[in-house]
């Protein structure tokens, strides 16, 4: 699972095998600060898969 804002959706789109995305409601992100795992700001979007292949994120970010 990766979190990222408004801007690095596409970016984050290629990384991931099979990918799904879903929007984090406002309710949530009181609950929970989740930052954008690209540049740190506050996350929008929760981008995941339902097939478990695992892929180094740090290593695969830096291609951004």
């Amino acid at each position: 699972m990766v979190f990222v804002c408004k801007q690095h959706v596409r970016k984050a789109l290629k990384v991931i095998f099979l990918p799904h995305i879903q929007s984090i409601s406002d309710d949530y992100k009181l609950l929970e600060e989740l930052e954008c795992e690209v540049c740190g700001k506050q996350a929008d979007y929760k981008l995941y898969n339902f097939y478990h292949k695992e892929k180094k994120l740090s290593k695969t970010m830096e291609v951004f």
